[in-house]
């Protein structure tokens, strides 16, 4: 048997903040990914970080069982603590390899219990692009009919520990309802889910998030950004990178020429990739 599950990570978020007293964020899932293969022909463990092997344990014994006898193999193309979704994508590919291994892969709902009672979550294992809790897991809401908006990817330097940065914001910042002008935005997509509505969004949610990780001179990048044709700029919320947005249908090579132009206005960031946004969601292949 060989057994491989893929997770997508994540470009921060488009939208992230608070509405009635309860965490939410936006997804915003790339096509980078972590993957997790599960062979007969060992029961070596490799390239499992502590997060997920508190997942493998914790699989193990939500289907009943005291251990996964099978060889287990993780690895990524998402650098860590840079806001990407990468400890989401790691540990639910070792969830649902776990679960599929042993006997049939588990609920969206499912996975995102085990998840996030091990660190708050990202919702890119959901299907389509969702609004959700990120500390519950709670899916809120899906988007379908995604549009394949193009991001330029850069990082603004250094990591931030995921656990750390919300344990601090609920402790210092106390649960308060983001501004309406952001939760007006949010509302925005259900109605309106084009790439123009969904940049303009991640750029408002950008913004607001500045009082709580500021991103250097962004009013000056997303000016310089929509002044070279992208419709907006998104961050990760919780972690240092940054994507300038552009239409479905922008040529590459203007996209390149503006990271070019970017890279040398604002040296303090370094261009990462170029990806695009795509339905969450996990593969499962079985062979």
């Amino acid at each position: 048997m060989l057994l491989e599950v893929l997770v997508p990570g994540s470009c921060g978020e488009i939208a992230q903040g608070w509405k009635d007293g309860q965490p939410f964020l936006v997804t915003c899932p790339i096509g980078l990914y972590s993957r997790a293969l599960v062979t007969e022909r060992t029961s070596a463990k490799t390239g499992l970080g502590k997060k997920a092997n508190i997942a493998l344990k914790n699989t193990v014994n939500y289907m009943g069982f005291t251990e996964f006898p099978l060889g287990l193999a993780l690895e990524s193309q998402l650098p860590t603590g840079k806001g990407m979704a990468a400890s989401t994508a790691d540990i639910v590919a070792v969830i649902q390899a776990v679960a599929t291994a042993i006997d049939d892969e588990l609920a969206p709902e499912e996975v995102a219990e085990l998840a996030a009672g091990i660190e708050p979550t990202d919702g890119v294992f959901y299907e389509g692009v969702v609004l959700m809790n990120y500390m519950t897991g709670q899916l809120v809401r899906s988007y379908k009919n995604v549009p394949k908006i193009i991001i330029a990817m850069f990082d603004t330097g250094g990591t931030v520990n995921t656990i750390d940065f919300h344990s601090d914001y609920s402790d210092n910042s106390g649960n308060a309802d983001s501004p309406s002008e952001l939760l007006e935005a949010v509302d925005s997509l259900s109605k309106d889910f084009s790439a123009e509505n969904i940049g303009r969004v991640a750029t408002i949610s950008a913004l607001a998030n500045q009082k709580l990780l500021a991103k250097p001179q962004l009013d000056e990048i997303i000016e310089f950004a929509k002044s070279q044709g992208a419709i907006g700029v998104n961050v990760a919320h919780s972690g240092t990178m940054l994507g300038v947005m552009f239409k479905p249908d922008e040529s590459m090579k203007k996209v390149l020429d503006v990271v070019r132009m970017i890279g040398d206005k604002f040296p303090h960031m370094e261009y990462f990739d170029v990806e695009r946004l795509i339905p969450g969601g996990w593969i499962i292949r079985q062979r």
